[in-house]
Formats: structure tokens, C-alpha cells, sequence
């Protein structure tokens, strides 16, 4: 039993995150609904989806009161930017469709948003390595992952009010109700408390703080999952948590990104998970971290220099460069073929880090 519970963890913990995550976002869209669509999008939506990997770092530096699952945590989210860059894309390629349903051939992307989201994304994971290749993370370095973020998001801005002819009118997003029992498996909060009705400032209040609630225990139930199955592995939890929790923690995006595809949304649908990899990079990372100097009144946190850590990190911008290569060279053309090339990347990176880490 004790070598099965930790799987059992993980795939609960995908449970939960999925729905959870699903409730936070329809309650985050109607608080979000006056922001201009750059702005929502660097904040409600990134948000939503990167919910996990925050607060796999929160679990991680307060619940388990353990600065040194500061690895683990940094595994979760630079494992999740790779698989973010490489298998959501992918899928979503391999499973688009056009506005009637029919399933397509290849996509096509708009060059200039791909550049603008391959750059912030490139800029934040550059910086993060930097920072890693230091003795210690100081609060300085966590101050400038986060505002790295905010250029980001100032830079959407600036396109939504440049390219955008209007802003984007909120609709409110039902989410089905499932009856008691399905909507409470669901965690369907606004159909369970208030009829499922247009939300209000309270009602949205209240359902996204539930949300809240069970994404951070599922967090907390992810880690647990992710430290057993490094155990009955016999592998780091390092490497535990860049492959099984950052795959886990990416559920929401993925869901997301897939139907984005199959509505013929392809921009979406590829700027989720870039937009994601800009977040879990900077905010997701490094703002816990931040809180966790304030509240104890430090400095900084020792980071233990081995090949496990340089490898991550030159690996994290070798990929994120290879994906965004693949994308921008072939915009015009996006083929299942680009799709097999990304899948096939991750599973030689991610057989490699195995043996190497070992």
C-alpha cells in the first residue's frame, strides 16, 4: 500500500487542481471583468492556470515549513514551463479543429503575439537561471523575477490598447450544474450556493475563496504525493517533482489550451501555456519566496550548487529556445509534424534528466 499511495496522491491531487481551477477561473473572470483583455490575461487567466505550481512553492516553504523543499518547489515549476512548452502545444496542434467542428490539418499562428510572448518568456527563465547560479537566492533576486512580470504585463497592455479595436464585453462563463452530488464533486460552488446565477461581487468572493481553499490543499496533497514517489522510486525528489508534479500541476492549463484548440482558438491556445511559463517562471516562484523573506526577516536562502541544478537551468532555456524556434520558423504552417517534434523533445528530456540525475 505504502508504494502505491503516492501515485494515488498525484492523481488525486490532478483531480482536484483540474476543477478547483476550473471554479477559480469563472469567479477570477467576473472580479477581472473591467480589465483591459491584456491586462486579464496577465493576471486572471495566467493566474487561474498557474495556481498550482504558487502554491506547490507556498506548501513547500510554509506548510512543510521546510526551506530546503525550496528544490522540490523548483523542480514543480521549471519542470512544468517544459512540459508547458513542449506537450500542450503539441496536443493542441494534434487535436485542433476549425469554428464547425472539423478536425484540421495544421494551424496557423500570428507572428507578432508569438514573438512578443517568446521573448518575456525567454527574458524570465534567463533571469531565473541567473539567479540560480549564485551560492544563495537573495530578496532581490525574487523582487526582479516579479517584475520582470510586470513589463509583461505592461506589455500586454500596451498591445490590447494598440491592436485591440474594442475591449472584450464579460460574459459570464456557466459553469453545468450537475446536481448536488456532481456539482459538490465538481466543486461547482456557485450552483451549490447560488443557484448558478450571474455572479455578484459577493457570490464571486466567496466562490473564488472556496476555489482557493481546495487548490491550496490540493497543493499540499500533490507535494505529499510527489516526496513518496521519490521514495518507492528511488529517485530525488528533485527529479520527482520536475516530472510527475509539474505534470500534474499543468492539468488546468492543458484542459484549457485543448478546448481553446478544438473552438478554433489557436492563439489562445499556444499563448496560455507561454503566458503560463512567464508566470510559473517569475510570480509563481518567486513571490512566495518574497513573503517567506518578509515574514522571517532574511535575506536570502542557500542554494546547493550541484550538476542537478545546472543542468536544469540550461536545459529550461535550450527547450523553451528549440519550442519557440519550431513555432516562429513554420507560424504560417503549424503541421501535426511540429506537434510529434515537441512530444518527442520532451520524452528524450525528460529520459535524460532521469539518467542524469540519478
Amino acid at each position: 500500500m505504502d508504494t502505491i499511495l503516492p501515485f494515488f496522491y498525484i492523481i488525486i491531487s490532478c483531480y482536484l487542481l483540474k476543477y478547483a481551477c476550473d471554479t477559480f477561473e469563472q469567479a477570477a473572470g467576473y472580479l477581472g471583468r473591467n480589465f483591459a483583455p491584456g491586462i486579464k490575461g496577465a493576471t486572471v487567466n495566467a493566474i487561474g492556470s498557474s495556481m498550482p505550481e504558487m502554491f506547490v512553492v507556498i506548501a513547500c516553504l510554509f506548510w512543510f515549513n521546510d526551506p530546503s523543499l525550496v528544490m522540490v518547489a523548483l523542480g514543480v515549476t521549471a519542470g512544468s514551463a517544459i512540459f508547458n512548452g513542449c506537450v500542450i502545444p503539441a496536443l493542441s496542434i494534434l487535436m485542433a479543429k476549425d469554428e464547425s467542428g472539423k478536425k484540421v490539418d495544421h494551424i496557423e499562428l500570428d507572428k507578432r503575439t508569438l514573438l512578443r510572448d517568446v521573448f518575456w518568456v525567454l527574458a524570465a527563465e534567463i533571469a531565473l537561471i541567473v539567479c540560480l547560479g549564485f551560492d544563495h537566492f537573495t530578496i532581490w533576486m525574487a523582487i526582479i523575477l516579479n517584475l520582470i512580470y510586470v513589463g509583461y504585463g505592461a506589455h500586454l497592455y500596451y498591445d490590447s490598447k494598440k491592436y485591440s479595436e474594442e475591449d472584450e464585453e464579460y460574459e459570464y462563463e456557466e459553469i453545468e450544474d450537475k446536481g448536488v452530488i456532481g456539482n459538490l464533486f465538481t466543486f461547482n460552488f456557485n450552483a451549490l450556493l447560488f443557484s448558478n446565477k450571474s455572479f455578484t461581487l459577493i457570490s464571486s468572493l466567496v466562490v473564488l475563496i472556496l476555489a482557493i481553499l481546495i487548490i491550496s490543499g490540493a497543493s499540499h496533497v500533490l507535494v505529499e504525493g510527489v516526496l513518496g514517489s521519490a521514495t518507492v522510486l528511488g529517485v530525488p525528489e528533485f527529479f520527482a517533482g520536475l516530472i510527475f508534479g509539474a505534470a500534474a500541476s499543468s492539468i488546468p492549463d492543458l484542459i484549457l489550451s485543448v478546448k481553446d484548440a478544438q473552438k478554433g482558438e489557436y492563439e489562445d491556445a499556444v499563448a496560455n501555456p507561454l503566458a503560463s511559463n512567464t508566470f510559473d517562471t517569475t510570480v509563481a516562484f518567486a513571490l512566495p519566496l518574497l513573503a517567506w523573506f518578509l515574514i522571517n526577516g532574511v535575506n536570502s536562502l542557500p542554494l546547493e550548487q550541484d550538476a542537478n541544478l545546472t543542468i536544469l537551468r540550461w536545459s529550461i532555456v535550450a527547450i523553451t529556445g528549440a519550442v519557440a524556434a519550431s513555432l516562429l520558423f513554420k507560424h504560417k504552417k503549424v503541421t501535426k509534424g511540429v506537434a510529434y517534434f515537441l512530444l518527442a523533445m520532451f520524452g528524450i528530456w525528460a529520459a535524460a534528466m532521469y539518467f542524469v540525475i540519478q
